[in-house]
């Protein structure tokens, strides 16, 4: 690479050039959707790794930040076992300097730094652009070993959708960090990726739980004993999401869908340029993974929070988890995303048990 272009370490005075960047660079589809970090690019970066690593390409000779990634690590339940694992994202390239050398000398970075280590990663399945990229097979790019799809769920809350819950369902307090810890220590290792939790941390300023608070969670209760939990939390003050325009068919049935609900409810859809105002669910642990626990802790939280400020709840799991069935018959948008294994060596889940259900928080993505 010549002395005009540099490679280095983000750094907090980035913040600025990032965020511009991210505004420049919205993911492909029929929905184009943007994923914003205002105020600050790096507290959304804190939420998603315990240890960041962001990255930030220069051009000096036009004072220009063209171009960005993130490899950080985060501590995440591999085989049952607590593992610090790389999570890749915020790949971003300037528009004009797309094509060229960009990719590949960026990729050459990200080779230095992974050397014998592989990254997990996440992209749309309609980000048909970033997914031919990643596929090329170019020597620079590592091998993304697929690792299954993940499904999310945007419910509406401004239609009544709850129903009647079986099982006692309340809020969770501090005098409850220690049960719930116990509960969470038994159960995330059953599931590959599970974000690993320490709940004394939550009300502390520790940046990995920002906004978090304990009663945001929600507690299922059987004969005295903890079986099921799950957390909202409401990430708008550093993490937005911006429908920035509808392509293609989308642009009618937008239209369409918004005058059906109406009628008969469900997700509105936000105008171009509008912002998506919604709750995200986190921490979901049942029992034996059973749906009618996870039904439970859904319906409470669709009541607690019907007719509030919030047009919609998100959530999602691996295709293959039956907890999805606890959305049927709701009215809710659906994304799907293909979730990655990448390596410049062979395929890391190879050494996974792949029976073994995969669980990604959208809320660290």
């Amino acid at each position: 690479m010549n002395q005009r272009f540099e490679i280095r370490p983000a750094e907090p005075s980035d913040s600025a050039a990032l965020l511009s960047l991210i505004d420049q660079t919205p993911q492909e589809g029929q929905v184009h959707l943007n994923f914003e970090r205002n105020p600050d690019f790096f507290y959304a970066t804190q939420v998603a790794t315990t240890a960041p690593e962001v990255w930030a390409m220069i051009d000096h000779e036009n004072n220009t930040l063209l171009a960005s990634f993130s490899i950080g690590k985060r501590e995440v339940y591999v085989n049952g076992e607590k593992r610090f694992t790389r999570y890749g994202n915020d790949l971003r390239i300037h528009q004009d300097y797309r094509g060229g050398r960009t990719l590949i000398d960026l990729f050459k970075k990200i080779r230095e730094l992974l050397q014998d280590e592989w990254m997990q990663g996440v992209i749309l399945d309609d980000n048909k652009t970033s997914i031919n990229s990643v596929s090329s097979g170019h020597s620079s790019l590592p091998t993304f070993y697929s690792a299954g799809q993940f499904r999310t769920h945007m419910v509406d809350l401004k239609k009544k959708q709850y129903k009647k819950t079986c099982a006692s369902v309340r809020r969770a307090c501090d005098d409850d960090k220690a049960v719930m810890q116990e509960f969470f220590d038994l159960n995330a290792p059953l599931k590959e990726f599970y974000p690993c939790y320490d709940f004394s941390k939550i009300g502390t300023n520790s940046t990995y739980y920002r906004g978090i608070k304990i009663e945001d969670f929600f507690l299922v209760f059987q004969g005295g004993e903890l079986i099921g939990m799950c957390g909202v939390w409401d990430q708008k003050t550093f993490k937005q999401t911006r429908f920035v325009s509808y392509k293609g068919k989308m642009k009618a049935l937008r239209h369409i869908n918004n005058l059906k609900s109406s009628l008969f409810g469900g997700l509105q859809l936000p105008k171009p340029g509008g912002l998506a105002t919604y709750l995200s669910l986190h921490s979901i642990l049942c029992e034996g993974n059973n749906v009618s626990i996870f039904k439970d802790l859904l319906n409470t939280i669709l009541k607690t929070y019907h007719g509030s400020k919030y047009e919609a709840l998100i959530f999602g799991f691996d295709t293959r988890d039956p907890l999805h069935q606890a959305s049927k018959g709701l009215k809710a948008y659906q994304l799907l995303s293909n979730h990655y294994l990448a390596s410049y060596h062979s395929d890391p889940g190879k050494k996974l048990d792949k029976q073994r259900l995969f669980y990604l928080e959208p809320t660290r993505l």
